[in-house]
This record gives structure tokens, sequence and C-alpha cells, in this order.
């Protein structure tokens, strides 16, 4: 399996030909794929991202014929001339995409019932025959997930020796200047607050549970951002466009009265605005990557076996 890193654009002429790879993923940076840059590989399953829609008809000569499934992410429509058995789209919240012309059967899951799904597929119950993937990808989904450890080591399951989960999701202080806006005006109107945010996981707990979930050199990493809008509802409209609206079982069911939802944006544009009068919302992403175990990966050295120290290990790479 390979995961071609995010801000690759050029992928050469041959440049992944004739290893051994069982699952592909290509990101939305790549703008060109040389011919036969995965020739000779026993492909049977190939993940692309948004850029595929640019590449037009022919672009995917690269793959062998023996590719048998294509996972389409992020609305991809059209994958160029090959001919693919099957593809399946995750999480398009019941919305029908087009069906390209080169993917004969196009199944789609979703956790609900409806006209337009063919899986349902829940995250903490998940539809996959054991040691039978190469790749597992989850994009912004499991954090909200009830039991991530439980979803985590269902995913080694599902895994072949040696095979890649990578996951990214909302943690941290995401949100963080929105909740204290809304907690704030309730319990000053109406003497008490209700959950109207999810609580996001640690990166450190994060960490944990990769390992607590029998993966093998684990990775967890955070990107910080902070997203500038014009006004809080600008905000909430994001968020709703996003499906990240309040899904806790504890919230309060009926509409926010509108004094609440006033006072919650002058709170917010008081506490959290710049100079220019925007305000600015917090979204912390963590990314995690963990392998199978297989007894062939690298193994970490005895402590204190090193020849060299960290910093002249730096000073030569600089």
């Amino acid at each position: 399996s390979v995961q071609i890193p995010d801000g690759v654009n050029f992928i050469g002429p041959g440049a992944f030909s004739n290893n051994q790879l069982g699952a592909v993923e290509i990101p939305d940076s790549v703008t060109f794929i040389g011919s036969g840059a995965f020739a000779g590989n026993p492909l049977h399953a190939i993940i692309i991202g948004q850029i595929v829609n640019l590449m037009g008809a022919g672009r995917l000569d690269f793959l062998d014929p023996s590719v048998q499934t294509v996972l389409i992410r992020d609305g991809v429509t059209s994958i160029g001339a090959n001919k693919f058995e099957n593809g399946i789209t995750f999480g398009f919240r019941n919305i029908k995409i087009p069906k390209s012309k080169n993917i004969i059967n196009l199944f789609h899951a979703d956790i609900y019932k409806s006209e337009t799904v063919n899986i349902i597929s829940d995250e903490e119950f998940l539809p996959i025959k054991g040691n039978s993937l190469d790749l597992i990808v989850s994009f912004f989904n499991i954090h909200f997930v009830n039991d991530i450890p439980g979803t985590l080591f269902q995913i080694n399951q599902s895994l072949r020796a040696n095979g890649l989960f990578i996951a990214c999701l909302f943690a941290g202080e995401t949100l963080k200047e929105l909740r204290y806006s809304l907690m704030s005006a309730e319990e000053e109107i109406l003497g008490g607050a209700s959950p109207k945010i999810s609580p996001f996981a640690d990166l450190n707990d994060l960490s944990n549970l990769l390992q607590r979930a029998n993966f093998t050199l684990p990775v967890a990493d955070i990107d910080r951002h902070k997203i500038v809008y014009n006004n809080p509802e600008k905000l909430f409209s994001d968020i709703r466009e996003m499906g990240e609206t309040n899904i806790l079982t504890e919230r309060q069911k009926n509409f926010s009265r509108r004094d609440v939802i006033e006072r919650a944006i002058e709170i917010y544009k008081k506490n959290f605005s710049n100079k220019d009068g925007k305000i600015y919302s917090t979204f912390e992403i963590a990314w995690l990557l963990g392998w199978k175990y297989d007894e062939n990966q690298p193994k970490p050295l005895t402590p204190g076996s090193g020849e060299k120290n960290l910093e002249e290990a730096v000073n030569e790479l600089t």
C-alpha cells in the first residue's frame, strides 16, 4: 500500500511500477500522473481525490486493468476512461452523486436506510471482513463515534498484516469560542446551559487509543487553525454546511430562544474579534496513522543503542 503525500503535484511515468502495491491513495494536490506510473502492481483498490475531475478521459491509463475497486471521496464523479467493476462512496449523507460512465457498479454506503443507500455502514459496527483490507481511510467522522476505542479495534481487525489506517478528525479546542459564547449566554439568560457542541478528544488520548487498539508504529499529529469570519452567522452557516451540527443525545430538543442566540452573538463579537471587527474560530484537526502488526515491520532500536545523538543527526541534514 502507498499514500502519496499531500502537496505532491507530479507523479512521473513508471514512478511506482512493479512494487507489489495492493492499494494507492492519490491526494487532491496531484495534477499530473505519467503513463504507467503504477503499472505492474497487483492493485485491487485506489482512492482518488477531487483533482481527478480535472484529469479527463484516458488519464487513468497509468493503472493496470487488474484494479477492481475504486473508492471515490469528496464528490468525485469523473475519473477517466478505464473500466472499473466496483466503486463505493461513503459519507455523502443520502446525497446520490452521479455515477461515472467507466464504473460499472457504484454502491452508496451510509448509516441510515434510504432509497440511495445500498450498504448500511455504521462506524461502530463495521461491515468489513477481518484481515481483508490493505488500507482504511477515515475523514472527519470518528469524532461522531460513541465508542472510539471499539471502532479503532474493529478497524485494526479489518486490516491485513502490514495494513495501514489513516484518519483525521476534529479534536482538542475546536470551536472553543463558540462553546464559550453559547454557554455564557444560556447561563446568563436561562440560569443554566445545555450541551451544544460535542466534546473533542485530546491528541495525547488519541495517540494512546491507537496503541490500545494494537496499532504499531502509531503517529498522531495536529493542525491548528484560526478561521476568520465576517460574523458569527457565517460560522453557523459553515457548521451546518459541513454537517457538523449538534448530535448529542442530551442536547436541547427544541429550537434555541432568539434572545439566547442574539446574546451569544454579542458575547462572541466582544471576546473573539480581531482589529477589523471580524470574528475568528479555532479548528484543531488531528491526524492519525497506524499499521496492523506484521513481523517484517521495522522494529524500534533498543534504548541507548544509537551511535549518534540527535544534535549530530540534525546538523548533517542542515
